[in-house]
């Protein structure tokens, strides 16, 4: 890897470090430790926990963008009977914005505290990861 982060790629145009280019058939590459915790022996997968946290915030997401859609879909049938299809789209549109926020206040306030932890959860880990880094214990 150069000093920007990229890999470099070998000969044949597969992607290979230089641990990876040192490492023959019967050597290992060679991995760099980092202080702290190793996510596998602490028992939680990086991929499994985000994908935990993913799918808190796609539930409350989902249902507050189907009702948004609903909302639209509803407001064009009957503006449709009044003027164009395209024009009561539009209008649909921006009326939706006001009426969404009053009528689905429950179902956006879940979705801003899904958004709340993730952002909570994603700080701590970054925080953990920087400890970890810096060499200091990281905190339970």
């Amino acid at each position: 890897m150069d000093n920007y982060g990229s890999v470099s790629r070998s000969d044949d145009g597969d992607d290979a470090s230089s641990a990876d280019a040192a490492a023959g058939p019967g050597n290992p590459p060679q991995v760099s430790s980092v202080p702290g915790p190793d996510p596998v022996e602490s028992g939680r997968p990086i991929a499994a926990a985000s994908t935990e946290h993913e799918a808190n915030l796609a539930g409350p997401l989902a249902i507050y963008s189907v009702l948004r859609v609903a909302l639209i879909a509803a407001l064009t049938a009957v503006l449709a009977i009044f003027m164009p299809l395209i024009v009561a789209l539009i209008f649909a549109i921006v009326i939706q914005l006001p009426l969404a926020w009053i009528l689905f206040a429950g179902p956006r306030r879940k979705v801003n505290d899904a958004i709340a932890q993730r952002s909570a959860t994603r700080r701590a880990e970054r925080q953990r990861l920087q400890s970890a880094l810096s060499g200091e214990d990281p905190p339970d």
